[in-house]
């Protein structure tokens, strides 16, 4: 069962060799011809995952949470080869199939990933450090996609895109080999319970649970915003940088992210909403000082924002975790990631959609100050959490 921890870092580090994420909506550009299909294909996988989120969710709490895992890596898998073959052929068509194949590998890894590692800990009697071992565990995914800055830089000083893009096949076919070896934990599941009584009950917990309810709404704005963002800001990037530059902004970004989860860690007895506060307004004030610059030095200051995105991701995982019902852990989970995942194909589309009309930098700038907002939203959950305690 402790061998678990070890391949969650393995397989979280292979998650993280996307060779060409940085550069993802420029790829997708050139085959599209288009930002707005570009993004479009990104919401493709937002779609996707929409749809079968409650559906794995289910899946993992009533059958078992390694076969999830292991259909979800198999999807990712097709999904990078699909999106090779795309640009090989320039056909957009193989592009959004590869995208739908990427949302369903999600949507079987939601939620199922952290209920996973939670019920691990549980079995081995080490959940009082579920916090620190998921900051660690996570520090491996930003260790991935460091490394996969780093090969990108190579990659596409010497050869083309393309060629990156094929590589990224590789990890994701490892990663199903890893998953694999995995060993199921238990989890408490009322056998006697129907499909349709698991969602009931899942619905009926979410809006009776008032916190649980808070924390979820105001992480479904804040992931819409930031993933929609993190994935635009490589369009801004190739403005001002020559494009194998774009990939050594990711390195110090990833650098700095995997140093923010070893933070994570070190935080864990504090006061959780304040970390989330804190991140969130680090975050977006520091990307709204590197597109106040705009100069060839902003993509830099902008990479800078990843040193608060582990502190922020980590409490934010630990608060909704402390609120699930532990029969229903990965259905909740999902439920939350359903609704997530349409803000986040809403937002990438919307904001492709603009960047075709008006300036990319504007939208940018945009997209902090509702950060901004975001951060004083769940500001205003310290004060009742406070005298409550």
């Amino acid at each position: 069962m402790r061998r678990n921890i070890l391949l969650f870092k393995l397989m979280f580090m292979f998650n993280g060799l996307w060779l060409f994420s940085a550069m993802a909506v420029i790829y997708f550009e050139q085959v599209c011809h288009s930002y707005a299909l570009a993004m479009l294909a990104f919401s493709f996988v937002n779609i996707s995952q929409c749809l079968m989120e409650i559906p794995c969710g289910m899946l993992s709490d009533r059958y078992s949470r390694k076969a999830t895992l292991v259909m979800g890596e198999s999807c990712l898998f097709l999904n990078m080869l699909f999106w090779a073959l795309a640009g090989y052929y320039q056909l957009p068509i193989l592009l959004f199939l590869g995208s739908c194949l990427r949302g369903s590998g999600l949507a079987f890894k939601s939620g199922t990933e952290t209920a996973m590692i939670y019920e691990t800990l549980k079995q081995i009697r080490k959940r009082k450090i579920f916090m620190v071992v998921l900051a660690k565990i996570t520090s491996f995914h930003q260790l991935g996609l460091l490394l996969a800055a780093l090969t990108a830089t190579v990659i596409t000083f010497y050869f083309s895109l393309k060629t990156l893009v094929w590589l990224s096949v590789v990890p994701a076919f490892l990663n199903v080999l890893v998953v694999s070896l995995m060993v199921n934990p238990k989890h408490q599941f009322e056998k006697e319970m129907t499909l349709q009584k698991q969602l009931k009950k899942s619905l009926l917990l979410f809006f009776r649970k008032k916190k649980l309810r808070k924390y979820a709404m105001l992480t479904i704005l804040n992931t819409s915003l930031s993933t929609s963002v993190f994935r635009f800001e490589a369009a801004y990037f190739e403005q001002l940088l020559q494009i194998y530059w774009i990939s050594i902004v990711r390195i110090l970004q990833h650098a700095l992210g995997c140093l923010s989860f070893h933070l994570a860690a070190m935080l864990d007895k504090r006061n959780l909403i304040k970390i989330i506060f804190y991140s969130a307004m680090g975050n977006s004030l520091v990307r709204l000082i590197g597109l106040i610059m705009n100069n060839t030095i902003a993509p830099f200051v902008v990479a800078m924002q990843n040193l608060f995105y582990g502190p922020a991701e980590s409490s934010s995982i630990t608060l909704l975790q402390q609120e699930y019902n532990n029969s229903l852990r990965a259905t909740l989970d999902s439920m939350i990631g359903l609704f997530a995942c349409i803000g986040t194909a809403l937002m990438s589309f919307l904001i492709g959609l603009i960047a075709d009309f008006y300036s990319i930098r504007g939208i940018l700038i945009g997209c902090c100050v509702c950060g901004m907002g975001i951060a004083f939203s769940y500001h205003r959950l310290l004060k009742p959490i406070k005298v409550k305690k």
